[in-house]
């Protein structure tokens, strides 16, 4: 792999962590309300999604959506109906009458709950699936040994993704202090749930 094809796929990768997704609301989500450290979870959940996309485009994945007619609109409809669910989960989420305490609600919600959601979000992902599917075969110079450029492309998506899912928990988790009215939480899990929503209907309303 050459340094320019490198760096091209380093800049594409970097452009779809920063931009506003489903992964980052989700973080930023599990952020405030179960901390820093539970959130590795969350991380290791989406970085597990996209190198099982990875490397199923690079065994076919891409051909077979593009040769199964339905292929990719099953995939699609599946993903906006997990967004629903959560958006909805979360728009039911009902206001305490206490104050919100961080401590207790670091003691909610498992690792393995954390790392489902996150995997079964990225799995839908609809960037990370056009990614996968059409763009990722782009950087594989077929002519070349295919185990070792894999091995950079995997290493170089899971350090980008795992970082910046840490990054947006981070950031959010650097809030809940300033969100220990739990009206405050209140809204900020209703505006969350209208985003997972909203993406959900973008989503099936595209072509």
């Amino acid at each position: 792999m050459t340094l320019d094809t490198w760096l091209l796929y380093l800049f594409a990768i970097l452009l779809i962590a920063i931009s506003p997704g489903t992964m980052a609301v989700l973080s930023m989500s599990h952020g405030i309300h179960f901390g820093k450290t539970r959130s590795l979870a969350t991380a290791l959940g989406s970085v597990t999604s996209a190198l099982l996309l990875m490397f199923a485009s690079a065994a076919g994945l891409g051909a077979l959506l593009s040769a199964t007619e339905y292929g990719f609109t099953i995939l699609k409809y599946c993903g906006a109906a997990y967004l629903l669910y959560l958006g909805i989960k979360l728009l039911l989420t009902k206001a305490s009458a206490q104050g919100l305490d961080l401590q207790h609600i670091r003691g909610k919600g498992s690792p393995k709950q954390m790392f489902k959601q996150a995997f079964m979000v990225g799995i839908s992902n609809p960037k990370d699936l056009l990614f996968f599917a059409a763009l990722f075969p782009q950087f594989i110079d077929v002519t070349a040994p295919q185990g070792p450029q894999l091995a950079i492309l995997a290493l170089t998506w899971a350090i980008v993704d795992f970082s910046f899912v840490m990054i947006y928990a981070s950031m959010a988790n650097v809030l809940a202090p300033a969100l220990k009215s739990s009206n405050k939480l209140h809204w900020f899990d209703r505006t969350s749930g209208g985003v997972f929503i909203t993406l959900a209907a973008i989503l099936v309303t595209r072509e």
